[in-house]
């Protein structure tokens, strides 16, 4: 393949376009022998009657469960129901034997809870967005 002659395009993918590049990336995976990338959705979800108060919504693959949405409503808040979903979610994972839980957060939202549940900080991108930092915590089971 002539590189000299390869046109690159900033543009929004295409739905062929995102098919072809992961079965690309499938393929060399396989060809290589590393595990492949399928994930498992994952939630805990708290009603209070039939009114949704408090949700952990994520996914597992890889031997670890990861916690995309973490969500506590505002009338909820200070009552633990954060801290007793986290702890549901670990026991689940125990029992998934899971080899831990990770998430990303922003300065704005949960580091402080993290901590406390003994999550911790594995990196920080600072100024990401500007005048804030998102960091990722993570617990080993």
């Amino acid at each position: 393949m002539n590189h000299n002659h390869i046109d690159i395009f900033c543009r929004k993918f295409t739905e062929t376009e995102e098919r072809i590049t992961v079965e690309g990336l499938t393929q060399h995976t396989r060809e290589i022998g590393a595990p492949l990338y399928e994930d498992e959705p994952f939630s805990l979800l708290a009603y209070s009657g039939d009114k949704l108060v408090g949700s952990f919504i994520g996914k597992t693959f890889w031997n670890w469960l990861y916690i995309d949405l973490l969500w506590v409503s505002d009338k909820a808040r200070n009552s633990g129901l954060g801290s007793r979903l986290m702890k549901e979610a670990e026991d689940k994972a125990r029992e998934l034997k899971l080899t831990g839980i990770y998430c990303w957060t922003q300065s704005w939202q949960a580091e402080g809870f993290y901590r406390k549940m003994g999550y911790e900080e594995f990196t920080a991108f600072r100024d990401f967005p500007p005048g804030h930092t998102r960091y990722g915590f993570r617990k080993y089971l």
